[in-house]
């Protein structure tokens, strides 16, 4: 009796984690805007939030691309230009204007704000 209970609520609890983890795990891609007021929003003394922007690598003069400072700039969908200070341990794909990433990290409030990546993953 005990391992039929046991068993049906394995059957049960099992697919309800998977769920729950499918749904909550994920980050969800927020856009640059959002994530700055987020950031403002939180106290200072809280841990900034990782957040996932997806976005283009931007390249121009006024946007030069500093791969070895890891410096670079890149644009979401609202069309925000931003700068990611990138610290993560992978190398870098070789980037070419447009190049769409997805970029791991937290936002700081600065002059001007930027995001201090952990991660860049090129689609």
């Amino acid at each position: 009796m005990i391992r039929n209970i046991i068993l049906i609520a394995c059957v049960i609890i099992v697919p309800l984690l998977f769920w729950y983890a499918k749904q909550y795990g994920d980050i969800q891609s927020i856009t640059f805007q959002k994530a700055l007021s987020s950031s403002e929003e939180s106290a200072d003394t809280e841990q900034a939030t990782k957040v996932k922007i997806d976005a283009t690598i931007i390249i121009d003069e006024s946007h030069p691309l500093d791969i070895p400072s890891g410096i670079i700039y890149a644009k979401d969908s609202e069309n925000t230009i931003f700068k990611i200070e990138y610290t993560g341990k992978d190398p870098l794909p070789t980037f070419t204007q447009a190049f769409p990433v997805s970029i791991f990290g937290h936002v700081h409030n600065g002059e001007p704000p930027y995001v201090h990546a952990s991660q860049i993953i090129g689609h």
